[in-house]
């Protein structure tokens, strides 16, 4: 091993030593010295097989360390009833991983989990195959009902840096009341706003986020990224009600009416909704999707498909390479 390899590497220690989720930060003694001498074979065979035995998993190296994005992917996802049965289905597991790893930022919905340990459980998955690693942002258990749910944002440390978070205080305005994060990729600092609008009251609960975006904006953040299942469509909210307060004009639903969200009809629940300091500088135009993993995977059977979730994936690019001027 190279004093140059040393150096790197420790470097690298150095940098992701303060992530507890991250697999470097939990080498010591001989795991340590295998992990550098992976980092040297990576380096040596051009990153192709990126150290594919278990050791090397989310070890950056010199060679595979890639130009910094110019922009970065921020998603929002519904995995249906997330406990302890989905996490102890191998092959859902899997699928949710390669998933996970499209995106730069992940925000989940709708973990539900008593024990508190399947969000660690996913993130392991995710970084097991991982050729970065991923890290976490986890809310409380929320609801009024027995059935708590949790939000929890996954994104790639390598490239996006959290800056700290809170849920929204209650005061009776949601069901399962938003989880606020901050984070920081390249020139681009962003405020995360995640929800799960309760069905049977989306009109009166998505009125209660668009004052609370209001509130989140200031002269120093005016990055605020509205995401999750909004359910704003079908027999809950009629997505043509222009009068609605998160339809007036400074609020940009990105991911349109025409968009089918919904595995089993052609509902657009889950929403990307911009600010006018994102939409019109950060925001790649036209960028925002569904991501349909049964197409992109090649699942071919509706079991399979549903099995993951009965939501599919949306997502928006955003430019990160600056000037961070949000909006002035």
């Amino acid at each position: 091993m190279s004093l140059w390899h040393m150096r790197e590497l420790a470097v690298l220690v150095g940098t992701l030593g303060n992530l507890c989720t991250s697999p470097v930060a939990r080498v010591s003694g001989a795991r340590a010295l295998a992990l550098r001498s992976c980092a040297a074979r990576a380096e040596l065979q051009g990153a192709r097989d990126w150290c594919r035995d278990s050791l090397c998993v989310g070890v950056a190296t010199p060679a595979a360390q890639a130009a910094p994005p110019q922009k970065i992917k921020i998603a929002s996802f519904n995995i249906q009833v997330f406990g302890t049965d989905k996490a102890a289905n191998d092959a859902v597991m899997t699928m949710l991983s390669r998933i996970a790893r499209q995106f730069h930022v992940l925000a989940v919905q709708e973990f539900r989990d008593g024990t508190g340990q399947v969000p660690q459980l996913f993130l392991d998955r995710i970084n097991r195959d991982a050729r970065v690693p991923y890290a976490m942002v986890a809310g409380p258990r929320l609801g009024r009902s027995d059935s708590k749910e949790q939000y929890v944002i996954y994104y790639r440390a390598d490239v996006v840096a959290f800056v700290d978070s809170f849920t929204v205080p209650n005061r009776g305005r949601f069901e399962r009341p938003p989880l606020v994060a901050r984070f920081v990729a390249g020139q681009f600092d962003f405020a995360l706003v995640v929800v799960h609008i309760k069905p049977d009251d989306a009109a009166r609960e998505m009125a209660a986020l668009a004052r609370l975006a209001e509130t989140l904006v200031d002269a120093n953040e005016r990055d605020v990224i509205l995401l999750g299942d909004f359910n704003a469509d079908c027999a809950y909210f009629s997505e043509r009600d222009d009068r609605h307060p998160l339809r007036a004009p400074g609020f940009h639903w990105v991911i349109g009416n025409e968009a089918r969200t919904a595995v089993r009809s052609a509902c657009t629940y889950d929403r990307i909704v911009l600010l006018d300091g994102t939409f019109g500088y950060e925001y790649v135009p036209n960028s925002a999707r569904v991501f349909r993993y049964d197409s992109a995977f090649g699942l071919k059977r509706a079991a399979r498909v549903r099995a993951v979730s009965d939501h599919f994936p949306v997502f928006a690019e955003f430019t990160i390479t600056g000037p961070d001027d949000d909006g002035r």
